[in-house]
């Protein structure tokens, strides 16, 4: 699956219903995969578990089956929403051999990519809330956290992230579970509510628990003061008209992100950085700018793919090359694509990478030449 096209297509899902009403009754059955794969999301050691091999397999396939119908929907025709259609599809593909393969680490990564990569689209479009529930029972505050947060009930998501972080250390909540709390409510502050005294005021409201681990108090501060420097802001009237212009505000983000230099802190200039990058993508009508933006939005994301199981540079980079295979943009594209997976099938014994993988590069690179 490699990942975010699975993403993109949940979150083409999820995007296109605002109420549980609304949910078509063939839209339904992504629901309740997306909900039963959830589980092995929050537990690596059970996806790792040979026992439950056949589950996950079968659940693959059915991803996959479910894919290919929506391929030929009425949805899935737009030039735009094709080639995620296709792409997804292709994803999902690979994930399910990786998995029957025995890449089960990588293939671990790339499904809670996918899912966490919904929820960056789906902030990323300032996408409004919805109301959906989380169903199954005795799942804990975090399992029901992500799960909501995924689904864009951030009524409900945001005060339980809130509640972890407050409640720590005396809930036993884990390290990692507390960072993605922390992280989501950061998404959700600079993507979503964009509204800086809020924000301000519920960072405040966290740093209240002197108990929090320095390092997430320090973020937290840093956030904070983000936040009030109004010389640091993106300006929301931002006009780039050509690629120079554009590689000058790169530029400039990446001076104002030096300044916060210390692990988890700049995240927030580029969460910043990339939502505008994301709004330009999506109003320009210069086609001979889109390959550029989709190339830059890949080469500030790729940070985060490690950290935060975030594999939205693929998808840009792939749609560059594939759909702008004769810009200057499309080489730089497949440059940094081919650098992401090297570096992901690269260990102890040097790189290894799965023939499908291998395939797809040497498919890219004669587009682009």
């Amino acid at each position: 699956m490699t990942s975010k096209y699975f993403a993109v297509f949940i979150s083409i899902i999820l995007s296109t219903f605002s109420t549980q009403a609304e949910i078509k009754p063939q839209m339904q059955e992504f629901y309740l995969l997306t909900q039963s794969m959830h589980g092995y999301l929050t537990d690596k050691s059970a996806y790792l578990d040979d026992k439950n091999n056949d589950e996950i397999k079968k659940k693959l396939n059915e991803f996959v089956i479910a894919t290919e119908k929506f391929k030929k929907d009425k949805m899935a025709q737009s030039e735009d929403m094709k080639f995620r259609a296709e792409q997804i599809s292709e994803s999902l593909k690979e994930s399910e051999e990786a998995f029957k393969n025995g890449f089960k680490d990588y293939s671990y990564w790339v499904l809670k990519s996918s899912f966490n990569n919904c929820y960056a689209c789906h902030t990323q479009k300032s996408l409004p809330e919805t109301v959906y529930k989380f169903e199954k029972n005795g799942e804990g505050n975090f399992s029901k956290a992500e799960y909501l947060f995924l689904v864009r009930n951030y009524k409900e998501a945001i005060p339980l992230y809130q509640d972890l972080i407050t409640g720590y250390p005396k809930n036993k909540v884990s390290i990692e579970a507390l960072n993605k709390s922390i992280e989501k409510i950061l998404f959700y502050l600079v993507r979503v509510q964009r509204d800086d005294q809020k924000s301000i005021v519920m960072i405040n409201s966290l740093l209240k628990n002197k108990k929090l681990l320095q390092a997430d108090i320090n973020n937290l501060n840093t956030w904070k003061n983000y936040l009030g420097l109004k010389k640091y802001r993106v300006v929301e009237e931002l006009m780039i008209q050509d690629q120079k212009r554009l590689e000058e505000w790169v530029a400039e983000r990446e001076q104002i992100a030096k300044h916060y230099s210390y692990a988890g802190q700049r995240v927030i200039v580029d969460l910043e950085t990339t939502h505008h990058l994301f709004k330009l993508l999506e109003t320009t009508t210069d086609k001979q700018l889109r390959p550029w933006l989709l190339y830059w939005l890949a080469d500030i994301e790729r940070n985060y793919r490690q950290s935060m199981f975030d594999s939205t540079s693929e998808l840009y980079l792939k749609e560059c090359i594939v759909k702008f295979s004769k810009s200057a943009a499309a080489k730089k594209c497949f440059a940094l694509l081919k650098d992401i997976k090297v570096e992901s099938f690269t260990g102890s014994r040097g790189t290894e990478l799965p023939a499908s993988v291998e395939q797809q590069l040497n498919s890219y690179e004669k587009l682009v030449k």
